[in-house]
């Protein structure tokens, strides 16, 4: 079911620090401003990092630093690095799992073709950067 991970959360966090910056933030720095675990905040942004949506560098002047391709990723691609799904009601998973209730289950045809496919369009079409 589509529901915000700590890890996405953490990762918007992490992206709203860095926003308008031009050097780069050291994570001790991210930390401080935003009094998240240091081992889960450097993890979050190493995939960061290797999803080229930001930037880093090691040593004293060091730190992340936004990637120019930011502008370009939409929500959805955002999304798509820490959520496993993207469906709104647990049966619309990709597995073949079955539903108990699917014989009396009226509305899963219509959240289907409808409410999830309106929602994945709009997450395709809005930028990240938008959120800020």
């Amino acid at each position: 079911m589509l529901t915000l991970s700590k890890k996405s959360d953490y990762a918007l966090i992490i992206i709203s620090q860095l926003i308008g910056k031009k050097d780069f933030v050291p994570l001790s720095e991210l930390i401080e401003n935003t009094d998240l675990p240091r081992r889960f905040l450097a993890r979050i942004a190493a995939t960061l990092v290797s999803n080229k949506l930001l930037i880093s560098r090691e040593g004293r002047v060091g730190g992340y630093v936004l990637s120019p391709n930011i502008d370009s990723i939409s929500l959805y691609d955002f999304l798509c690095i820490f959520e496993t799904n993207m469906d709104f009601l647990k049966c619309l998973k990709s597995t073949k799992a079955k539903c108990k209730y699917e014989k009396i289950c009226t509305h899963q045809v219509g959240v289907r073709t409808k409410l999830n496919d309106v929602v994945l369009q709009q997450l395709k079409k809005t930028k990240l950067v938008e959120l800020f």
